[in-house]
């Protein structure tokens, strides 16, 4: 079934120039997006900047929306909002942000799992693979969790997620950072699985937005768009796409909460948008996709930045403006300091810099 929205003139006379702001920092701890530390997530602060001068009444798509930062930020704001992705471990952390709950129900339904889950007789242990990055006993809870879960909302399989990647940075004494994974650091501590689930789900459901228009999550290609969302529908795409020098967004923390749940990695990588070698024309194809369902009043953001790929410089702004079914867009450009990604900037001689791209459909962009 296709999403439908909001039609033309939903934009008028809103069509001054979208801003950035300096910011210190690039994340918000006291916020919902701290669940699950998935690869490449843009910021949140950002991505509540610029939203904050878009009319509330407009319905926004985000076409590559990860974890939901940009749709539930877009919700809070008061928009319909619909976010597209090929990867279904991102889209159920987009729907534990975006989908209403009832808090109380939730968390009691938590505290029975938990219950549940320590009375089982027959665990099966956890994949060899991921089972080397946790103490026995943490890894056994997991384990525990994992068969009382059939049932979870997506808000509670986010917060279970979540967990798993905090208790792997625990069991090796903190040393790993908050997005990437290190070596194995012995002897594994034992973390209580069970209390670091409760503390995650407890810290960030206050922040679920319960009262806010709905929005969807569609585990879709964004190549094929018209499939499910009319044409000419969308009055804003917002997003942040994902990165022209091949991240793998199945890596990492993902790597091993995937392995632990069952889902086969090959399989999702082989769906995303994300090898170098054919990424010019997939992103090509996306951006045919995304220009049939906006209208002539739309506004198109895109936030990109600088890569270097087989020690060459690639300008986010140019690459996009190249492939781009639009003209004539506007950018604005600034450096960023102090980053989680810092240490790879000095390491690839190169200064964090990030474009955000604005078609203004209206203006003739």
């Amino acid at each position: 079934m296709q999403e439908s929205g909001v039609r033309d003139g939903v934009l008028n006379n809103t069509h001054s120039r979208i801003t950035l702001r300096h910011l210190e920092k690039v994340s918000n701890p006291k916020s919902i997006h701290g669940i699950y530390p998935y690869r490449g997530k843009m910021s949140a602060l950002d991505a509540a900047h610029v939203i904050s001068q878009l009319p509330s009444t407009a319905f926004l798509l985000d076409p590559f929306c990860g974890t939901g930062t940009i749709v539930y930020e877009a919700q809070a704001h008061g928009m319909r909002a619909i976010g597209v992705d090929k990867n279904p471990l991102a889209c159920v952390i987009a729907r534990g942000k975006t989908e209403p709950i009832d808090k109380k129900h939730t968390m009691k339904k938590l505290s029975s799992a938990i219950s549940a889950a320590k009375s089982q007789d027959d665990v099966p242990g956890m994949p060899i693979s991921p089972a080397r990055y946790f103490h026995p006993d943490t890894a056994d809870e997991i384990m525990r969790m994992l068969q009382v879960s059939d049932d979870f909302s997506p808000y509670l399989l986010s917060s279970l997620y979540g967990s798993i990647c905090v208790a792997a940075r625990a069991c090796n004494g903190w040393l790993w950072t908050s997005t990437s994974i290190g070596r194995i650091n012995k002897p594994l501590r034992r973390i209580d699985f069970y209390s670091t689930l409760l503390r995650k789900a407890r810290k960030h459901i206050g922040f679920v937005n319960t009262e806010s228009p709905p929005a969807r999550i569609h585990d879709y290609d964004a190549r094929r768009l018209p499939e499910i969302i009319e044409e000419n529908s969308i009055d804003v795409v917002y997003t942040s796409p994902p990165y022209f020098d091949a991240l793998d967004y199945t890596n990492y923390y993902s790597k091993i909460v995937l392995e632990i749940v069952g889902i086969d990695r090959a399989s999702v990588r082989k769906d995303l948008i994300q090898r170098y070698s054919t990424y010019r024309e997939d992103m090509r194809n996306a951006l045919t996709a995304i220009d049939a369902v906006v209208h002539d009043n739309s506004l198109i953001i895109f936030i990109v930045g600088d890569r270097r790929v087989h020690g060459k410089l690639i300008r986010g702004f140019e690459f996009f403006t190249e492939i781009a079914p639009w003209d004539s867009p506007y950018v604005v450009e600034r450096e960023y300091t102090d980053t989680a990604s810092g240490l790879w900037d000095k390491i690839n001689k190169t200064q964090r810099k990030e474009q955000i791209l604005v078609w203004d459909l209206a203006n003739g962009g």
